[in-house]
C-alpha cells in the first residue's frame, strides 16, 4: 500500500508539475498576441477585373502580396453555391457550427499526435483564418507555439464575430496552391467558373486540395479517393442523400491542366497532367486584345498608383473595347499580307467620343508588351496632307483652288547648297496647275508643299500640333510627313473630319469602381475644336475623293466597302519605312500602320512596297466586318455648303466633272468668255454718195 500511495503521489506531482509547466507555456506564448482588432482593418488584396463594353470579362490583373502576384477575388457567402459551401465545411471542419473556435475532438487528436512527436491536426475553420491573417508569419512553422496562439485567438475571434462572418473570412484567405488565394480565385483557376456555379463534386475537389494544394493537384487519383470517402461520410452523417452523392461521383471532374476519362460509374480510367501551369494566373491575364489590356493597365497605374492597383486591387474596370470589333481587327491583322519582317498596328475608335473600340498593337511575337498602336511615334507620310489642305480651307481656299505641280525651291540651310527641292513620290510632275482636290487624288507632294508655303508654315504647324502631331520644327517638310504621330492619335485626329471638326482624346476606360461598387473614375469625352463644321466636311469630301474620284486608277480603291461611304488617305515615308492608311466612315475612324520595329526600309517580293497596295485591303477587311449590320449613312453636309460638279484639272464647273462641296459664297464660276475682237469702220463703197 505504501508503494501504491507513493506512486499516486508521484503521479499527482507529475501531473501538477506538467499542468504548471503547460500553464507557463500557455502564458508565455499568449503574452504578446496580435490585436484581434486588426481583422477589422485587414485589407485583403484582390484581383482587378476588366470588362468589355458589352459587360463580358476582358481580363484580370492580379494583386501583389509579399512580392508575388496573387489571384484572389473577394467573395460573399451569398455568392457561393450551397453545394460547394457544404463540401468545404464538411471536409475542413464538419463540427464548425457546434464548437467555439476550437474543436475538442480534433484537439485531443492533435495532442495525441503531439505526444508522438508530430505537431499536426486540430485545425478548424476559425484557426485557419487566424493562421492566414494574424499569424501569417508563423503559418509555415509546425510548432506548439503556433498552435497555442491559434487556439487562444480563435476563442476570441468566435466571441467577436458571427459564424457566417468567420466563414466568409475563411473563403477569402485560404491559399489554394500556385498563386491562387481564396475560393473565387480557386474556382476560376481550377474550373474557370464563378463560385456560384460550383457543383458538389467541384467543391469537394477544392476542399480536398486545401491541406496541400500543390502536391494534391498533381495526384488526381488520390484526390478522387478522398472525394469518395467524403461523399460516403456525408451520406452517413445526413449531409446529402445517397442519390446526390452518387450523382456527384459520376460527374466527369476535369480540373484545368488534366486530360481525364471516366466510365459511366464515375471511375477514373485515365488521368494525365498535360499542362501543370494551366491553373496559374499570370499578373495580367487577358481573354483577348492583350495590347489594349496593357494600355488599360498603364492608365490604372498612372491614375491610381501601383499601390492601389496591386497592393489593394479589387477594381472593376469597364473599358471601351467592343469584342465584335476586336475580333474583326484581329482577324484582319491575321490575314494581312505584309512586307518581310514588318509589324502591324490597327486601331478603330468612335469619332464622336474617342472611345477606342478595337486595337491591335502587334502580331509577330507572343507576350509582346510593346504597343505600336499607342507607342510607335512615326512619320505619317502623305496621311498628313488632308490637314494641310483643311488649314487652307480655313484661309479661304476651296477644293477647286489651283495649285502648281511643277519644280519648287526653298531656302534650307540643312540641304546641299542651302536649297530644298521637294519631289513627288514618282519623281515626275505635271508641270501645270491643277485643283487642290486632284492634287490629293494623286497624292502629289509639290502642291502640298506649295499650299503650306502660301498659307504659312507656322499656321500649318500649329494646326498639326492641335491635331496631335509631334512637330519639332515648323518647316515645309511637315506638309508631306515631316512630323510624327502614333496610330491611335492619327485616328483621333481623322475623327475631326466626320464629327463636325473636333479632335477627340482616345479613351480606353469608361468607368472604374472599387470592390464596394464606389465609382472612382468616370470618363468624360474630351473634344477640342480643330476645324469649323464646314471646313471639316470639306476635308471629308477630299478624303472621299481620294477613294472614289479616279475609279480603278485610284490609290485607295481597295478601301471601298459596298453599301458604305468611306474616305481616307494613304501615307508612305522614304524608303517605305512606314506605310499608313487612315480612313473614316459613319461611326468609325480607323488607322492601319505597317512598319519594322527597327525602322529599316521594307521590301515585299524584292521591291519597295507602297501603302496603297498594303494598307487599304487590311483597313477594308477590318471596317467591313466591324460595322456589319450597323448604320451606313453618309456623313451629313452642314448648312452653308453646296455641291457642284467641277473639272478636276481646271477647277471650272462641268457637268462631267466630280461633285465637290463648296461654301455658298465660294462656288467656282465658269470661265469668262473670250473678249470680242475690236470694232472697225466698214470700208466705203463705190457708187454710194
Amino acid at each position: 500500500m505504501r508503494a501504491l500511495r507513493l506512486f499516486l503521489a508521484l503521479l499527482v506531482g507529475l501531473l501538477a508539475g506538467g499542468g504548471v509547466g503547460l500553464g507557463y507555456l500557455v502564458y508565455a506564448y499568449t503574452r504578446h498576441l496580435p490585436d484581434l482588432s486588426q481583422l477589422d482593418r485587414l485589407r485583403l488584396t484582390a484581383t482587378s477585373t476588366l470588362f468589355a463594353r458589352d459587360g463580358s470579362l476582358l481580363a484580370q490583373i492580379a494583386s501583389v502580396e509579399d512580392g508575388r502576384a496573387i489571384h484572389r477575388g473577394l467573395v460573399r457567402l451569398s455568392q457561393v453555391s450551397p453545394a460547394a459551401l457544404a463540401a468545404l465545411v464538411f471536409s475542413e471542419d464538419r463540427r464548425y457550427f457546434q464548437h467555439y473556435g476550437v474543436d475538442v475532438v480534433r484537439l485531443f487528436g492533435a495532442l495525441y499526435a503531439l505526444l508522438r512527436g508530430d505537431v499536426q491536426g486540430g485545425s478548424t475553420i476559425t484557426t485557419q483564418v487566424i493562421k492566414n491573417t494574424l499569424l501569417k508569419d508563423l503559418a509555415q512553422t509546425r510548432t506548439l507555439e503556433r498552435k497555442v496562439k491559434e487556439w487562444a485567438l480563435a476563442l476570441e475571434l468566435e466571441r467577436r464575430y458571427t459564424k457566417e462572418e468567420i466563414l466568409e473570412m475563411y473563403l477569402n484567405v485560404v491559399p489554394w496552391g500556385g498563386n491562387v488565394v481564396g475560393l473565387a480565385g480557386a474556382a476560376e483557376a481550377y474550373f474557370g467558373k464563378d463560385p456560384a456555379a460550383l457543383t458538389l463534386a467541384e467543391g469537394l475537389y477544392l476542399a480536398s486540395l486545401v491541406p496541400a494544394p500543390n502536391a494534391r493537384y498533381q495526384d488526381l487519383k488520390g484526390v478522387r479517393e478522398r472525394i469518395r470517402r467524403l461523399l460516403d461520410d456525408m451520406v452517413a452523417e445526413g449531409w446529402v442523400s445517397r442519390e446526390v452523392a452518387e450523382a456527384a461521383w459520376r460527374e466527369p471532374l476535369a480540373p484545368k491542366g488534366w486530360r481525364v476519362r471516366y466510365d459511366g460509374q464515375g471511375n477514373l480510367l485515365e488521368a494525365e497532367l498535360v499542362d501543370p501551369e494551366a491553373r496559374l494566373v499570370s499578373p495580367v491575364e487577358p481573354r483577348m486584345a492583350p495590347h489594349f489590356v496593357l494600355e488599360v493597365r498603364r492608365f490604372l497605374e498612372a491614375r491610381f498608383g501601383k499601390e492601389k492597383v496591386y497592393g489593394e486591387g479589387g477594381l472593376r474596370v469597364y473599358t471601351t473595347l467592343d469584342p465584335a470589333m476586336q475580333r474583326a481587327a484581329e482577324a484582319a491583322a491575321a490575314r494581312a499580307r505584309l512586307p518581310e519582317g514588318a509589324e502591324l498596328a490597327l486601331v478603330g475608335l468612335d469619332p464622336a467620343t474617342g472611345e477606342v473600340l478595337a486595337l491591335v498593337g502587334g502580331i509577330r511575337r507572343d507576350n509582346d508588351e510593346y504597343n505600336r498602336a499607342t507607342r510607335a511615334l512615326r512619320n505619317p507620310g502623305s496621311a498628313v496632307k488632308p490637314f494641310v489642305y483643311a488649314t487652307a480651307f480655313e484661309a479661304g481656299w476651296t477644293q477647286a483652288s489651283l495649285v502648281p505641280d511643277r519644280p519648287l525651291e526653298f531656302p534650307d540651310p540643312s540641304q546641299p547648297g542651302g536649297i530644298w527641292r521637294p519631289k513627288n513620290f514618282s519623281g515626275t510632275f505635271l508641270n501645270r496647275t491643277i485643283t487642290l482636290r486632284y492634287a490629293l487624288d494623286l497624292s502629289l507632294n509639290l502642291p502640298a508643299v506649295y499650299t503650306a508655303h502660301q498659307v504659312g508654315v507656322e499656321r500649318v504647324a500649329e494646326k498639326l500640333s492641335q491635331a496631335g502631331f509631334s512637330v519639332r520644327y515648323p518647316t515645309l517638310a511637315i506638309a508631306i510627313g515631316g512630323a510624327s504621330i502614333t496610330p491611335v492619335n492619327l485616328a483621333a485626329a481623322y475623327a475631326a473630319f466626320v464629327n463636325g471638326g473636333y479632335r477627340v482624346t482616345p479613351i480606353f476606360v469608361e468607368r472604374v469602381e472599387d470592390a464596394r461598387g464606389q465609382v472612382l473614375y468616370q470618363a468624360v469625352p474630351e473634344r477640342r475644336r480643330l476645324f469649323d463644321p464646314q471646313v471639316a466636311y470639306q476635308g471629308f469630301d477630299l478624303l472621299k475623293g481620294y477613294v472614289y474620284d479616279l475609279g480603278e486608277k485610284g490609290l485607295a480603291k481597295a478601301a471601298r466597302i459596298p453599301g458604305r461611304v468611306v474616305g481616307g488617305k494613304t501615307g508612305t515615308t522614304n524608303e517605305a519605312r512606314d506605310l499608313w492608311f487612315a480612313g473614316v466612315t459613319q461611326g468609325l475612324s480607323a488607322v492601319v500602320w505597317v512598319g519594322r520595329d527597327d525602322n529599316r526600309p521594307m521590301r515585299m517580293g524584292g521591291r519597295e512596297p507602297s501603302s496603297s497596295v498594303v494598307n487599304p485591303p487590311i483597313w477594308r477587311d477590318f471596317v467591313a466586318q466591324a460595322l456589319r449590320g450597323r448604320p451606313a449613312e453618309d456623313i451629313p453636309m452642314p448648312p452653308g455648303l453646296v455641291r457642284v460638279r467641277v473639272d478636276l484639272l481646271s477647277g471650272y464647273p462641268s457637268s462631267e466633272g466630280v461633285e465637290m462641296a463648296f461654301p455658298m459664297d465660294k462656288v467656282p464660276l465658269p470661265p469668262a468668255p473670250p473678249p470680242l475682237p475690236p470694232q472697225t469702220e466698214p470700208p466705203p463703197q463705190e457708187g454710194v454718195p
